[in-house]
């Protein structure tokens, strides 16, 4: 659950956030402190399995990148891969 932070400016200038469990309505809050279960839905959490995807679509389309550069440089002419 998330909850609402205060900036609260310290004797030597710095600033902390001190927590307010009093706020119920976390959208009219300037800073929210989230907890763990909150971070867990988050896109960083993946499963070997999604990060598996994602790596094999990155790789294709680098890929298919590669291919496109090496049909473009024989349609040019250009056999030595200086341009």
């Amino acid at each position: 659950m998330a909850t609402c932070a205060v900036a609260v400016q310290q004797a030597d200038g710095s600033y902390s956030l001190s927590l307010d469990p009093s706020v119920t309505d976390v959208t009219t809050c300037t800073y929210v402190v989230q907890s763990g279960v909150d971070l867990g839905n988050s896109l960083l959490t993946l499963s070997v399995s999604n990060g598996l995807l994602i790596s094999g679509a990155m790789l294709a389309v680098w890929g298919a990148a590669y291919c496109f550069t090496a049909v473009a440089r024989v349609i040019k002419g250009n056999q030595n891969g200086c341009d």
